[in-house]
């Protein structure tokens, strides 16, 4: 990742942040996000792993130094070769795992517990698309693509998957459907 991306990357990541708690970016606010943010601290450490890869030789090592540091400070196992786009926003970021094959588009939340994993090696790889929400607990297993806007209920089990702009809950997860009034 070219250092100019990574500085774009790492704003819009900020972004979500500062808007999760009314906006403003004043040195207060950014002071809390580098040192009292764990969400964005995870973050950060997904983006250095990233940025470290590309090093020749020592890159992987360190990449899997702030891996470990990040499995043992926050107990997230997110594999850096997940592609994880700008604006990536992990509000409380424990037990998080997501593992190597996922392809996760911008403004993507997830909560604490939840698992993006596989049941094989893929054949394409797994997708969440643009502006998902993915609920405490929940897991979304196989080579499941979530569309645009979806939001996965808590401990909902994904095998399936997830049209645009569709709320899925329940073991294993389902569409909500409306209740009918009368």
């Amino acid at each position: 990742m070219r250092e100019d991306k990574i500085i774009y990357t790492l704003k819009l990541d900020a972004a979500r942040h500062f808007d999760s708690w009314g906006g403003g970016r004043g040195v207060g606010k950014v002071c809390r996000l580098l040192l009292l943010t764990p969400g964005f601290q995870v973050v950060l450490l997904i983006r250095m792993q990233q940025a470290f890869g590309r090093i020749p030789l020592l890159g992987k090592v360190l990449r899997r130094v702030l891996w470990y540091f990040n499995c043992v400070t926050f107990g997230c196992d997110i594999d850096p070769e997940a592609r994880i786009a700008p604006g990536f926003y992990l509000p409380h970021p424990y037990c998080v795992v997501i593992g190597g094959e996922w392809d996760i588009d911008k403004n993507v939340t997830i909560l604490q517990g939840v698992t993006l994993g596989r049941v094989a090696p893929p054949v394409k790889r797994p997708y969440v698309g643009q502006g998902v929400l993915i609920a405490a607990g929940a897991k979304v297993i196989g080579e499941v693509r979530i569309g645009e806007k979806a939001t996965v209920g808590a401990n909902a089990v994904v095998t399936q998957d997830v049209p645009a702009h569709t709320v899925v809950v329940g073991i294993p997860a389902r569409p909500m459907n409306a209740r009918k009034s009368g």
